[in-house]
């Protein structure tokens, strides 16, 4: 009973959004809404939200908008006034290219600090790098993202530039083989560990625990040779791409590419050991508002 009064008041919610937005009658889109959310919600939770749904995606794409056009109301107040601002701004909002889309960043761990900073935008650079590594995917200075979710991943490539790796979410036997190195993973980073970001010292996520994102699946095979070619094969673990480890930003973050982002890991003792090329990827996803942005 709890769980379908939350999916109903969700929905509900949502509902009266699209009304707001779109002015279709509430007596259209509650039914609907509240309709197609439960007959989901088994499968993915209420709404799914994720971007496996496409109703959870529908309501992101049309909150973005929202978002977009707060992120750049002070803009129309300046030039038309309180009043006519934001009729303004939503015009502008729907004016923009927008796509579901997501910016990756990557940060070399070391044994040496108990901070990594990761670069979001192209003239960024995470702690301790001086450019982008080729996996990087930064957010342009002149683009908008509205995050709907993020997730914080571990890669142990073999060189600098090296794709063929996978993305973690634990450090399992078979990849991470060096001793201290997996319960340094397993129990000082995840376990431990939080996520903050500040933007022009403003901090927007004080505090959120990096244990969201840890993900131990249910097959666990370790890696073994092969008789034939003698070549060690990768571990194979259980993993959905579009879901496991990511979590949900609600209240949305708008990352603004002109603007100084500073999302870190921050850990409560060093790492015990690491790998050689061992790092930490964050990713955030989200609808990508093209050229939406004054560069200063």
């Amino acid at each position: 009973m709890k769980k379908l009064s939350t999916v109903v008041l969700f929905a509900t919610m949502l509902a009266m959004l699209v009304t707001s937005l779109f002015s279709v009658p509430l007596f259209f889109t509650i039914p609907a809404f509240v309709g197609g959310s439960w007959l989901m919600q088994k499968e993915v939770g209420a709404l799914g939200l994720n971007s496996t749904n496409n109703l959870g995606a529908r309501a992101a794409f049309d909150h973005a908008r929202v978002m977009f056009a707060k992120a750049m109301l002070d803009k129309f107040i300046e030039k038309y006034g309180i009043q006519a601002a934001w009729n303004h701004a939503m015009k502008w909002a729907n004016s923009l290219k927008l796509s579901q889309n997501e910016i990756r960043s990557e940060v070399q761990l070391t044994t040496t600090s108990q901070r990594f900073i990761f670069g979001v935008t192209t003239v960024q650079s995470s702690s301790g790098a001086s450019g982008k590594f080729n996996t990087e995917v930064p957010l342009n200075q002149q683009d908008s993202l509205c995050v709907t979710e993020y997730g914080i991943f571990m890669r142990d490539p073999a060189s600098a530039t090296s794709t063929i790796d996978d993305l973690n979410t634990y450090a399992d036997v078979a990849t991470y083989a060096t001793a201290n190195v997996q319960t340094a993973i397993n129990g000082t980073f995840y376990s431990h560990g939080n996520f903050r970001m500040t933007v022009n010292n403003d901090i927007v996520i004080p505090f959120r625990g990096l244990f969201n994102h840890k993900y131990v699946p249910q097959t666990q095979n370790l890696a073994v040779v092969a008789p034939a070619t003698g070549i060690q094969t990768a571990a194979l673990n259980q993993i959905r791409g579009a879901e496991d480890g990511f979590v949900t930003c609600e209240p949305n973050i708008v990352l603004i590419g002109s603007k100084n982002y500073v999302p870190e890991i921050v850990l409560p003792v060093s790492l015990a050991a690491v790998e050689a090329s061992q790092r930490a990827v964050l990713i955030f996803r989200g609808i990508l508002a093209q050229n939406s942005t004054v560069i200063n």
